[in-house]
């Protein structure tokens, strides 16, 4: 796995904007390759507007094709390019950049957090077992660093998160009983009481 990609053209930026789009990733990241149909499936979604929104993700470098699972002349499929990405609204001068920043980041923020809501539901509960109710968490830690320090920290996190996406990739498909898509999230931010 790469080094982080850094986003400071919104116009690859805007290729994330898109709610469909940002289904379409996450799918292809949980999945693996799949196909426009496969795709179009899980969202409920026409496979024309599938495949121009994975073309648009592709456009930005999010997605990319994988011609050598093709097996039909009819089928189109597509993987995640596996390298983490970040942005800031620091490295977008203009108004417009800055905006749309803010609206990407309240889309994720909104998103993650139904989410964690609908896994507390006793439904999803239900669906994994036991063994799964003790391998969810949540946490929050209130910590006093300065900026440099804040920095260090999510660097350590990040090459944590690195190690265990490389070991979750080559474990993907092993047939260990019991392997689930697992999502994974934080938020670092100064706060003042």
């Amino acid at each position: 796995m790469s080094e982080v990609r850094r986003i400071t053209d919104p116009e690859t930026l805007k290729a994330l904007a898109h709610p469909m789009r940002q289904k379409l990733q996450r799918l292809l990241l949980q999945l693996g390759p799949a196909t426009v149909g496969t795709l179009a499936e899980k969202v409920d979604g026409d496979p024309g507007q599938v495949s121009y929104h994975l073309r648009k993700l592709a456009e930005a470098g999010f997605i990319e094709e994988a011609p050598e699972l093709v097996r039909d002349f009819r089928q189109r499929w597509w993987r995640a390019v596996l390298e983490p990405h970040s942005w800031s609204s620091s490295d977008f001068e203009s108004p417009a950049g800055r905006v749309l920043v803010k609206t990407l980041n309240a889309q994720w923020v909104v998103e993650q957090f139904q989410a964690v809501r609908e896994s507390r539901k006793s439904t999803a509960k239900e669906q994994f077992g036991e063994e799964w109710q003790g391998a969810s968490t949540s946490s929050q830690s209130f910590l006093r660093l300065t900026a440099a320090e804040t920095i260090e920290m999510v660097a350590e996190f990040q090459a944590l998160c690195k190690r265990w996406s490389r070991y979750s990739e080559e474990h993907r498909d092993d047939g260990t009983p019991g392997r689930e898509n697992v999502r994974f999230f934080y938020h670092t931010f100064p706060e003042r009481p």
